[in-house]
């Protein structure tokens, strides 16, 4: 981590733009790709550790009925 920035007031949004953008640099990749993802909870495909279906058709129809649309794993014919 490099020095602090402190500065009473607000910024402009150029200043804010300078200083995320030499916050970002100030980490290192490993740090980036940390923050970089999001943990979520994902209802319905988080409940159960695993599925065993025997056939897609199965499986589309499990999905169809149970998970929300606005995760994408539903299928319309």
């Amino acid at each position: 981590m490099g020095k602090i920035n402190y500065r009473i007031g607000r910024l402009s949004e150029e200043e804010q733009f300078k200083l995320d953008f030499t916050d970002g640099l100030s980490r290192s990749v490993y740090e980036r790709i940390e923050l970089g993802f999001i943990t979520m909870k994902l209802p319905v495909i988080d409940d159960e550790s695993y599925r065993i279906f025997d056939t897609m058709e199965e499986y589309h129809k499990w999905a169809n009925e149970n998970i929300p649309n606005w995760l994408g794993y539903n299928t319309h014919d």
